[in-house]
C-alpha cells in the first residue's frame, strides 16, 4: 500500500500555518482598502496597515492624535481600532467616539496628516492569545466618506502600548 504522507507534508508547508492578514472591503478616508498582511495587535489596539510596515514601525500609535500634527514621519495608511480599556476585549463592541471601541483612519502622505474617525459600526474580537494571534471581524464601520467591513488575523506587537 502506497502512503500519501509525502504528498501531504509539502502541501501543508505551502499552505502555511497562518499568520497576519486582513481583508477589508470598502473605501474611506481617501483609502481604497483591500487585502494586507501588515496587521498587528497589542495592548488596546488592532492596527491594519495598507502599506508595508513591521511591528517596530507602529510604535507611534496612540489613542488620540494632536490635530494637524503627524505622529510619524513615515508615509502610512492604517485602519486603527482602539478599545476603551488598556487591552483588547473578546466579543462584540460598538464603535463610537468615547464608546467601547473607536475606529480611526490615519493617512500620512508627504508629511500631510489626515485623520478620520468612525461614527458607528461594530468590531468583534473572536479570540486573542497573549503574545500570539488575535482574530476578529468588523462590520459597517461608518466614516464621513465611506463604510468598511472585513476580518483580520493580527500578529502580537510589543511596540503597541496602552
Amino acid at each position: 500500500m502506497r502512503s500519501f504522507f509525502p504528498l501531504v507534508t509539502p502541501l501543508a508547508a505551502l499552505l502555511g500555518c497562518g499568520g497576519a492578514s486582513a481583508e477589508v472591503e470598502g473605501t474611506a478616508g481617501g483609502i481604497n482598502f483591500g487585502s494586507t498582511e501588515y496587521v498587528y495587535w497589542g495592548a488596546r489596539y488592532v492596527v491594519i496597515s495598507m502599506v508595508e510596515v513591521e511591528c517596530t514601525g507602529v510604535d507611534w500609535v496612540e489613542r488620540n492624535y494632536d490635530e494637524g500634527v503627524a505622529p510619524t514621519t513615515l508615509d502610512t495608511s492604517i485602519l486603527q481600532f482602539t478599545f476603551s480599556g488598556d487591552e483588547l476585549v473578546e466579543g462584540k463592541s460598538a464603535i463610537q467616539q468615547g464608546g467601547q471601541a473607536q475606529a480611526t483612519i490615519v493617512n500620512i502622505t508627504g508629511g500631510v496628516f489626515q485623520e478620520s474617525n468612525a461614527t458607528a459600526g461594530t468590531i468583534a474580537v473572536d479570540s486573542f492569545e497573549e503574545e500570539g494571534l488575535a482574530t476578529g471581524s468588523f462590520e459597517t464601520v461608518t466614516f464621513e466618506d465611506g463604510t468598511l467591513s472585513g476580518s483580520f488575523t493580527a500578529e502580537w506587537c510589543r511596540n503597541l502600548k496602552p
